[in-house]
């Protein structure tokens, strides 16, 4: 099956767009293999359809029925690239989210773009505690519809992830769970070191940024006022602005496009 694709780079968090019709049965398998080394070598991978509501551009499908912040401005900086638009303000649909979210996007050059996106509001929030090694480990999670992240103030170290999902697991079900631990860099900024694991399609990864989780931890700080954050990340800065409607933006980049070959 040859499957047209755009790569795109959201603070380097790379993300392949399907952008030809798939059967939904086929999106874990379609996503595992294209995130492959071999492959088109991606950490996550959405798939572009058409839209359940006329006001809406397109729909952005994950392969895991997740949320995900990062692919929906890059799925909005695609309505540009393709010029199905010429608007900066329009609307988009996404898995993870009920409602159409408003998105605004500004070219900075053909393959280059400012996108910010509005983002669904938290289902829940709730603090939980465990052990790990003899190490009492306390943080937050913040449900989305769709993924739910494990903000913690404990900087672990890179074996501990798996150990830590594993644990956050034992308490808490979603499509996808985030490990967020953070650190306060200065004010209104912090630092994040992002992974993600999505149980449709097995995916662990330590996410180059991660748009989600960047609102999560927004959020969290924000108490629900208005606020504004920059979470610094290995791939780049994210955005985050907290109020009545909640938003994250971004720099995208479009890195190749083409088509890949892949037997179902």
């Amino acid at each position: 099956m040859k499957l047209n694709f755009v790569k795109i780079s959201p603070s380097k968090n790379m993300t392949v767009l399907i952008t030809n019709y798939v059967d939904p049965t086929h999106y874990s398998q379609i996503a595992s293999t294209i995130m492959d080394y071999e492959y088109v070598n991606a950490e996550q991978v959405g798939f572009i359809g058409t839209p359940k509501s006329k006001e809406s551009l397109i729909r952005l499908e994950m392969s895991g029925g997740e949320f995900c912040g990062n692919a929906l401005l890059g799925a909005a900086a695609y309505c540009h690239y393709n010029g199905l638009t010429e608007k900066n303000n329009f609307l988009l649909e996404t898995s993870g989210a009920e409602s159409p979210l408003t998105c605004l996007v500004k070219a900075k050059s053909s393959n280059h773009f400012d996108a910010k996106a509005e983002m669904p509001d938290p289902l829940s929030i709730q603090d939980i505690v465990f052990n790990l090694n003899g190490k009492s480990i306390s943080g937050s999670c913040v449900q989305l519809d769709g993924i739910t992240h494990f903000l913690t103030d404990y900087w672990p170290s890179k074996d501990d992830f798996n150990l830590i999902i594993e644990e956050v697991s034992k308490k808490i079900e979603n499509k996808a769970i985030g490990i967020i631990p953070y650190r306060r860099l200065r004010e209104k900024e912090y630092e994040i070191w992002p992974f993600v694991c999505v149980k449709e399609t097995g995916s662990r990864f330590f996410e180059q940024a991660c748009g989600s989780g960047s609102l999560a931890l927004g959020i969290y700080l924000s108490k629900g006022k208005e606020d504004t954050f920059h979470i610094h990340q290995p791939g780049g800065i994210i955005n985050v602005e907290t109020g009545v409607k909640n938003y994250i933006s971004t720099d995208v980049r479009f890195t190749c496009e083409g088509f890949t070959d892949i037997n179902l």
